[in-house]
């Protein structure tokens, strides 16, 4: 995130420049910024509808205390809905639907509670395209053995240290070889190290529960144990009294254990995980790094704090998936790691509402405190609602919606035309992604929390976003950054996960960027880091991505795909999720 002074300065030049439809210079995203024209076009909403939900206290799980979790509400699993209103809204094939602020049946729901379609745009993929590219993929990830790998080359706390045990991504990994054994070294403050490690975990959870594969069962476990390992290590003696608020990263003790066949079903390989490199104070713009002594669960270690939005984006986009590995998980060793990750992420976005809409953080005493807007920006969802009541809209929606399960926040339209969306765009690359992961956040939590109106507004700017991604004006920030394309790759497949569904064009886009993934990865040296063509000394851990394919953590989003609910049947076929869900076919 940039500073809060730039920021302030071009949202008074977007001010001063106008957002008026015939002001081309502030239209940036394609879309009106006008400050009131945010809802929906053509679609008339009557008065709010206010539904009571009961408070219930949630059961703990894992090692979650009870007594620190009592506050936070369970989920609305089967609320009686007969007494809500529908809303009528307009369907995209000229049908009249007839949609509830809120659809009744059990938790977590499975399947879009609308139809929800798209004008045809682009050539035709034929199925069997699709299926020789689906192969294609899936071929390397059995190439390559991607889940095996994860295992191996994440970081984290071992079991045998007698500590809580989990792995993470970590960002800043050194991979050095010493013979039969690797040496993982944290080199770096690990400031955005749940982005990518946010996609591993959907994916994996994706993979496990499609095919019931064991590493990808453990690497569910490790990671969701991962995400809530950054809560607990960031907790301050045995009496916390903000018990749920998150690090940006913590770095326990140096260890060695092997890769055993009891605990990871491997070979004994040998392997090495070294914090301590960052055992030094830090003191950045956006975040310190401090010992951090008093941790009830790993004792003594450091924590780089000011946990910020642009990881939090990314990890309530992957929380939508959550209640799923809950459900449907045959495993109870799994079931019960996520479910410690889950009431975790609850805590912490109902802290986050219960705060004035602030990620609030603590110094090096254990004290926890608001960021202020006039420092920075990166940890409140409100320092810019006095230009826009709509800015960071879905920042708001998604907190309340994981914290609380409902709307607490004013309605505030569909996610789109904000003059956030236009400044924040404009002030750096970095804070697009952000935003487009907070829509779809807001989009998949509303899905799952079965708030069908809001849902169906916020698919309906999600829908209106993409459009002017894949058809940028010329002046819109983003398309010029090298990463676009392929970040835009990634951005379709998850918004289908959330219900959007895709046209042959955006189809077309994505598989050409994963092919190009094919063959950046298939040929890398390293995947076995421990093999005798490997050379001793500093090597490098994962492989480079070319300009054209995506990155090595996204490489899977097709498990998360898959295996998500709300898969729209009127989007068209990019991956043969038959291929994807069945092991024995991939690359076959």
């Amino acid at each position: 995130m940039t500073r809060l002074l730039t920021l302030h300065v071009l949202a008074a030049a977007v001010l001063a420049l106008g957002c008026s439809d015939d002001d081309a210079t502030a239209d940036t995203t394609g879309q009106d910024h006008g400050i009131t024209d945010v809802n929906l076009i053509d679609v008339v909403y009557p008065e709010d509808v206010t539904v009571d939900l009961p408070d219930v206290a949630p059961e703990a799980a894992g090692d979650v205390e009870t007594d620190i979790l009592q506050d936070v509400q369970a989920d609305p699993a089967t609320d009686s809905t007969a007494d809500v209103q529908p809303d009528t809204l307009p369907g995209d094939a000229s049908e009249v639907q007839v949609i509830p602020e809120i659809t009744p049946g059990p938790f977590p729901p499975r399947g879009l509670p609308f139809t929800f379609t798209r004008p045809a745009e682009g050539e035709a993929v034929t199925p069997a395209d699709v299926t020789a590219f689906t192969k294609k993929v899936t071929g390397l990830w059995k190439k390559i053995g991607y889940a095996r790998w994860l295992l191996r080359t994440s970081t984290g706390v071992d079991a045998t240290t007698g500590k809580d045990d989990y792995l993470a991504w970590h960002n800043d990994i050194q991979a050095e070889k010493a013979g039969d054994t690797v040496t993982f070294r944290h080199m770096g403050g690990e400031h955005n190290m749940w982005i990518p490690g946010s996609k591993v975990l959907s994916e994996v959870i994706g993979g496990y529960l499609l095919t019931g594969d064991w590493e990808f069962a453990k690497l569910t476990e490790q990671y969701c144990k991962g995400l809530s390992a950054v809560i607990k290590g960031f907790r301050w003696g045995d009496n916390d009294p903000a018990p749920f608020l998150m690090a940006r990263a913590i770095f326990p003790m140096d260890h060695s254990f092997t890769l055993d066949a009891a605990t990871w079903k491997d070979d004994g390989r040998k392997k090495n995980v070294k914090f301590s490199d960052m055992y030094q104070v830090q003191d950045g713009w956006n975040a310190h790094t401090f010992a951090w002594p008093n941790n009830p669960t790993w004792g003594s270690l450091w924590i780089t704090n000011m946990r910020s939005k642009d990881d939090v984006r990314a990890i309530v986009r992957t929380t939508t998936f959550l209640p799923y590995v809950l459900e449907d998980a045959k495993d109870e060793w799994v079931k019960s790691a996520c479910q410690e990750t889950y009431d975790l992420m609850k805590a912490f976005n109902k802290d986050i509402v219960d705060n004035g809409y602030n990620i609030r953080t603590k110094d090096k005493e254990g004290n926890a405190y608001i960021i202020p807007c006039d420092d920075q920006d990166l940890g409140s969802y409100m320092c810019y609602t006095d230009l826009d009541p709509t800015n960071e809209c879905c920042q708001r929606y998604t907190a309340d919606l994981i914290g609380y399960g409902e709307r607490k926040t004013e309605e505030c339209g569909n996610g789109t035309g904000s003059v956030y969306d236009a400044f924040a765009s404009a002030a750096h690359f970095y804070n697009i992604p952000i935003i487009w992961d907070y829509h779809m956040a807001a989009v998949g939590n509303a899905l799952v929390y079965r708030r069908a109106r809001l849902a169906y507004t916020l698919l309906e700017g999600l829908q209106q976003r993409i459009d002017s991604y894949m058809h940028p004006a010329a002046d819109m920030p983003g398309p010029e950054d090298s990463a676009w394309n392929k970040e835009l790759a990634v951005l379709l497949v998850q918004t289908a996960s959330v219900g959007l569904p895709l046209t042959w064009l955006e189809a077309r886009h994505v598989q050409s960027h994963w092919t190009q993934a094919v063959a950046d990865f298939e040929n890398w040296p390293n995947w076995d880091l421990w093999a005798q063509t490997v050379s001793d000394g500093v090597v490098q851990a994962r492989p480079p991505a070319s300009a054209g394919g995506i990155d090595i953590e996204g490489l899977a989003t097709f498990l998360e795909y898959c295996n998500s609910p709300f898969k729209n049947s009127d989007g068209v076929a990019f991956v043969d999720c038959e291929i994807v869900k069945d092991m024995t076919k991939w690359g076959e």
